[in-house]
């Protein structure tokens, strides 16, 4: 093996003497996610108000390719640390399809389309790159001004890329290419042309223009055809009407994992015989789209807490014993609630409880904080009648998806 790993060293060394030709290896039928790690801290002129961590995790599937490039359905998924800065809270999700050629450039996004939010970075020109070639495309930044600025309006801002071929390197005991990138926009926004419908409120203090400071570096998986990792630090400035400023600052890492092929059927049924061999109590398995589901029913809390009551830990071991069987796949820990009062108690309530159990399974060493997301539903999808104690049981519940990708 230790031949087989030297000698795949040298050829790809002896290949980077002579150049390579960067382009995304799309074979119908593959997946991958990109994992990364945001934080953000945000100005109003130099005054700190505030910071996040976020967790992107964008699940990447390849629907068909051919000569000209592949359509690719993709699944966003945004989360926020938890308060306690232990694990991740779910807070949105979108599901795009769009089409992308070999070399890196998107098509075929409709118009009203927010994500992808950066488009055509990285992209390749149609020409071998020796270690220290450089080259620039046009790209395109998406920015949903309605979340920050209550403006209901999508900013398209166009800009130009320039890369350089860095050389090789390392990562995680396989050869790639570096790949650095910067870029930089201005633009101005006309912000009182706009439709009436756009200018919600009564915010008289409105954006009139944004200026953008990137830089990234990309590490090529050459023999995957995809990025293996990727870093970034970031700047927007958002110039205000009043002369003030909103500045967006911070840095980005990620790493792109290959999804591990399964067949969800033998999976369930796998984990079915498991249950009835370890006469496992309170667990029971089914499907959804997202993977295969762990449903723990019955767990039991201190009331109205987010406490386990004594003995309730062992459940979640021979959970854990189940979940270790799949290290290449990431979880979603879903709680819910019964319904017996406020829908915004019972909805906090299902979080914490999930989030209890996420933090059980990281002390334990079985998943990594981001490697797992935590969603709580309160109330909102029930398994049986709330108007039955027997049902309120049911309805009290935990589920860990373990996801496809």
């Amino acid at each position: 093996m230790k031949k087989i790993i030297i000698c795949f060293a040298f050829l790809f060394f002896w290949n980077s003497l002579f150049g390579q030709e960067f382009r995304f290896t799309q074979d119908s039928g593959n997946e991958y996610r990109i994992v990364s790690e945001v934080k953000q801290g945000v100005f109003f002129n130099d005054e700190l108000l505030g910071s996040s961590i976020i967790l992107n995790r964008i699940a990447v599937k390849i629907l068909d390719s051919d000569e000209n490039g592949a359509d690719l359905e993709v699944n966003y998924g945004i989360s926020e640390q938890s308060l306690d800065k232990s694990l991740y809270i779910f807070r949105m999700e979108e599901l795009v399809r769009f089409h992308r050629a070999h070399n890196g450039l998107y098509d075929d996004i409709p118009s009203d389309q927010y994500l992808p939010s950066v488009r055509n970075v990285p992209s390749f020109p149609d020409k071998i790159l020796s270690p220290g070639d450089s080259w620039s495309a046009m790209a395109e930044e998406v920015h949903d001004l309605y979340p920050f600025f209550q403006l209901n309006y999508r900013l398209h801002i166009p800009f130009r890329v320039f890369y350089t071929y860095s050389g090789t390197d390392m990562y995680q005991d396989r050869p790639v290419d570096v790949i650095d990138i910067a870029y930089h926009f201005f633009f101005d926004l006309d912000v009182y042309s706009l439709p009436p419908d756009v200018l919600k409120g009564d915010n008289e203090d409105l954006p009139t223009s944004v200026a953008g400071d990137f830089k990234q570096r990309y590490l090529w998986d050459r023999e995957a055809g995809i990025p293996a990792a990727v870093s970034e630090e970031f700047r927007i400035v958002y110039g205000m009407s009043s002369g003030n400023s909103y500045i967006f600052k911070g840095n980005a890492e990620g790493e792109v994992v290959e999804a591990d092929q399964w067949e969800k059927e033998s999976v369930k049924d796998m984990i079915e015989d498991v249950i009835q061999d370890e006469n496992l109590e309170d667990i029971s398995v089914s499907l959804s789209e997202e993977g295969v589901v762990l449903i723990l029913e019955e767990i039991h809390f201190h009331p109205d807490t987010a406490n386990f009551l004594s003995g309730e830990t062992e459940k979640l071991r021979d959970l854990a014993a189940i979940i270790c069987e799949f290290p290449e796949h990431d979880l979603l820990i879903t709680g819910h609630t019964a319904f017996v009062g406020e829908y915004s108690s019972g909805q906090v309530l299902s979080e914490e409880r999930a989030l209890a159990v996420g933090k059980f399974f990281l002390d334990e060493g079985i998943k990594s904080s981001s490697e797992m997301v935590i969603e709580g539903k309160g109330s909102s999808e029930p398994m049986a009648d709330n108007n039955s104690e027997e049902g309120r049981k049911q309805n009290r519940r935990v589920e860990i998806t373990i996801l496809d990708n």
